[in-house]
């Protein structure tokens, strides 16, 4: 067993070997189970790099996802990108995501708070407790990128560059076209709605995504939409104010395809107080000359990578 500490307090890693699954890459990995602060245990994949370690990714997967979305397709995936880089990944689960139960259709329950000051800080400080030696970089996609924004800026991740792919938070002041505000508006209403009944957004059985959400965390995505303020749920955290006080570098990855979850112009704006070094990388063709990828396909096909090879080579000359 590791221990480590996570906003002043200790959090325990065990780590075991397991076999692969299908939905595994073709490298082995290394299994992690990582402790939260607040007694979670979070499920965690580490993979080597093909040469020698430079640094270490911590991956975090959006929402209605799981950290497999980084291994997709399993040939030519975002994990082993960063590991033909020479990164060692760590992609993991947030609560009730993917193998750490419970599931919000089994009566898991959280908040977006403890997403950013419990689970990020928790699979970062395993990540320098065994690798202090190496960079720390922290990549998210959606909700993995604002999470990690807003644990940055709180002060409890301690990473050395971010990189936040297709990442927004859905407020008025972020969106410029009144259709797609409308459109965005309509679409929280109805999450309310459906998690008022069912108690959880029940994303698989609606077909958005691989894993279901449950209402107090739905909660504070309907309250930032709203009332136009990105804030914890005690309202104590003003998350967009708190990303002035990050001053490490900030990839932004975005796609003239995602043309309503997170459009370019929202993914620039999440960013515009970071006081460190940015660079803003828009995609508006795939590496085959094909149309843009859409809010998952930015990460999961297989024919968006030149992007990240030139942010990985931005990483080298910003840290």
């Amino acid at each position: 067993m590791i221990t480590g500490r996570s906003g002043g307090r200790e959090v325990s890693v065990t780590s075991r070997y397991r076999s692969r699954s299908p939905d595994l890459p073709v490298n082995p990995s290394e299994t992690i189970e990582v402790r939260t602060a607040d007694g979670h245990t979070l499920f965690a994949d580490i993979r080597e790099p093909q040469a020698e370690a430079r640094g270490v990714a911590i991956l975090a997967h959006a929402m209605f996802a799981r950290r497999t979305t980084f291994t997709r397709p399993n040939d030519g995936n975002l994990a082993e990108l960063f590991a033909a880089s020479g990164y060692r990944t760590i992609a993991f689960d947030f609560r009730g995501h993917g193998d750490s139960a419970p599931a919000a259709r089994d009566g898991g329950s959280w908040s977006y708070d403890d997403l950013v000051r419990a689970d990020l800080p928790a699979v970062a400080a395993c990540a320098r407790d065994r690798w202090s030696h190496l960079p720390l970089v922290v990549v998210g996609h959606s909700l993995g990128g604002n999470v990690a924004l807003a644990s940055q800026g709180l002060g409890l991740l301690g990473a050395d560059a971010l990189v936040v792919i297709a990442t927004n938070m859905w407020t008025r002041g972020h969106e410029s076209s009144l259709r797609r505000w409308i459109a965005k508006r309509a679409v929280i209403e109805a999450f309310d709605l459906v998690c008022r009944r069912r108690g959880y957004l029940p994303a698989r059985a609606l077909r958005i995504g691989s894993d279901d959400e449950p209402a107090r965390y739905m909660a504070a995505i309907v309250r930032c939409v709203r009332e136009g303020r990105w804030t914890s749920d005690d309202g104590h955290d003003d998350y967009a104010a708190m990303t002035g006080h990050i001053t490490v570098p900030v990839a932004v990855v975005s796609s003239e395809g995602d043309r309503l979850f997170c459009t370019p112009q929202c993914a620039d704006k999440m960013v515009e107080r970071v006081q460190g070094p940015k660079l803003l990388e828009r995609v508006a063709r795939s590496d085959d000359g094909s149309a843009p990828p859409g809010h998952m396909g930015i990460v999961t096909n297989r024919t968006v990578r030149e992007v990240y090879r030139r942010v990985i080579a931005w990483l080298d000359l910003a840290s």
